[in-house]
């Protein structure tokens, strides 16, 4: 099964009509299951594939400025862009209720469905196809990800995140910094409720926070 937007032919039609499957339809005549799972595999499958592609496209950057430019490139708003520009939301199907508040358009929603198609790519055909396609469909943003990372403010984001769900101030502490002074890495954790949601790396305490902001977005959007 094919369809046309994706550039993928599925030998398991199965699959893709699961990951086009919303939550709200789970219970529709004929579904085969919602694509919650897939778009969980999908995630990791998303997190290799644009760390294999950031390595690849950007051999002398740091592990925090690869940290920072997957989370610019892996947040819920680019996958949401990414699922608009293939069109995807006529194709999702959506229970009656949802379609009448038109989830199907709406940014969980398509980043949802934009993983959850990774994660049947790589069920259906393998890793290498799987990060083919990340790549065709992310196109110019991967050569592009340090400037992209650079203009992201995570730290702003992080703490509009966490704001919109009723969430503490993060709190950034330092771990430790090592080297001599005019060549210091600087190594700080973010915290929420005292839990630790991410953690950077950077040549100042400025970058390595920013870093740990990055990261953090990563792991709870």
């Amino acid at each position: 099964m094919k369809l046309p937007i994706l550039g993928h032919t599925f030998r398991n039609a199965d699959l893709l009509a699961r990951a086009l499957t919303h939550p709200s339809a789970r219970t529709s005549p004929g579904a085969l299951g919602d694509n919650q799972q897939l778009e969980f595999l999908g995630d990791a499958i998303l997190q290799a594939a644009l760390s294999d592609l950031l390595i690849a496209t950007h051999p002398t950057s740091s592990e925090g400025e690869l940290t920072a430019m997957r989370a610019s490139l892996a947040n819920r708003h680019t996958l949401s862009e990414l699922g608009r520009e293939l069109g995807l939301s006529p194709f999702l199907r959506v229970g009656v209720d949802a379609a009448r508040e038109k989830v199907h358009e709406s940014t969980g929603a398509l980043a949802d469905v934009w993983e959850a198609i990774l994660g049947a790519i790589f069920l259906d055909a393998g890793y290498q196809p799987a990060r083919t396609w990340t790549a065709s469909v992310y196109g110019d943003r991967i050569a592009q990800a340090k400037k992209i990372a650079e203009q992201a403010n995570p730290k702003g984001q992080l703490q509009e995140l966490l704001q919109s769900r009723n969430q503490p101030v993060p709190v950034y502490e330092l771990l430790e910094s090592v080297g001599p002074d005019h060549e210091k890495t600087f190594t700080i954790r973010v915290l929420v409720d005292e839990k630790e949601i991410g953690r950077g790396t950077g040549r100042s305490r400025k970058s390595a926070e920013s870093t740990a902001a990055a990261h953090a977005l990563g792991q709870i959007t």
